[in-house]
């Protein structure tokens, strides 16, 4: 018999798979729908107790090494996650109690990976908010994002923002879902469209000037910074604007700057 279950995040995947291990289900009769993408293709199965299963079942403990993998991997995009991560639980309670230690097997390198991918996620969005400001009904200011992060990760990055931005209300949308900081507590809701965040406003003109001059065309490496700033992040960037037109400029300015050495010497 197969069994369907969904999950949509973290404390959704551990409640189902310790009910799943607890009944002694291997992963191979199991089918994951993943809520967080809306592929819920197949009706939820109701899973038997563990008292119909076996008796006196204790739900062995795993390490907390594991748990923090999981509670990060369960925010990348791949609908396999969930599947995933329920293949390495059972091959770490009935095979293998330290297989997150060898690097050679390929279930691990692949959660290993997933979860560099998000951590990598989170740091490109603090690197990559811009905020705008507008007014609302009630004379208030505030402050509003657009970004399209590569997994489901807002809920990792934005409790930096909360820190960051404490004194200021604002909102980061993004496809999936949205964070809103009210100056005292963090909500999430759904996603929205870009066309929902607001135009330009006086505080990206401002951006724009301070990385036009720090911007230096003698340390330009395209391939790294194509690297470390994505072009499919540059229409939220208020700076990518400018970086076509300063690498046009970046000869004649590197040769300017030489000629300007040479004088002082």
């Amino acid at each position: 018999m197969s069994y369907v279950v969904t999950a949509q995040d973290y404390a959704s995947w551990r409640t189902q798979a310790r009910a799943l291990l607890q009944a002694a289900i291997a992963p191979n009769e199991i089918v994951w729908n993943d809520a967080a993408a809306q592929t819920a293709l197949f009706a939820v199965t109701e899973l038997p107790s563990a008292s119909t299963t076996t008796t006196g079942v204790v739900v062995p403990t795993v390490s907390p090494q594991f748990l923090e993998l999981a509670e990060t991997v369960c925010h990348h995009r791949d609908p396999e996650r969930f599947a995933l991560l329920y293949q390495m639980l059972w091959r770490l309670v009935h095979e293998e109690k330290h297989l997150l230690d060898l690097a050679s097997d390929s279930l691990t390198r692949t959660l290993q990976l997933m979860e560099k991918a998000v951590r990598r996620d989170v740091h490109k969005t603090k690197a990559f908010v811009r905020f705008r400001k507008v007014i609302d009904a009630d004379d208030h200011e505030h402050f509003i994002a657009w970004h399209r992060p590569d997994h489901y990760s807002l809920k990792l990055s934005a409790p930096f923002f909360a820190r960051r931005f404490a004194v200021m209300r604002w909102t980061i949308l993004t496809p999936d879902e949205s964070a809103h900081w009210d100056g005292e507590e963090l909500h999430f809701g759904p996603g929205a469209k870009a066309t929902d965040a607001p135009d330009d406003d006086a505080m990206e003109v401002l951006w724009k000037e301070f990385y036009r001059a720090i911007f230096n065309p003698a340390r330009i490496k395209l391939k790294m910074m194509k690297k470390e700033m994505p072009v499919r992040h540059w229409q939220t960037l208020p700076e990518a604007e400018l970086i076509g037109a300063m690498l046009i400029e970046a000869p004649q300015r590197v040769e300017r700057m030489l000629a300007q050495q040479q004088n002082l010497s």
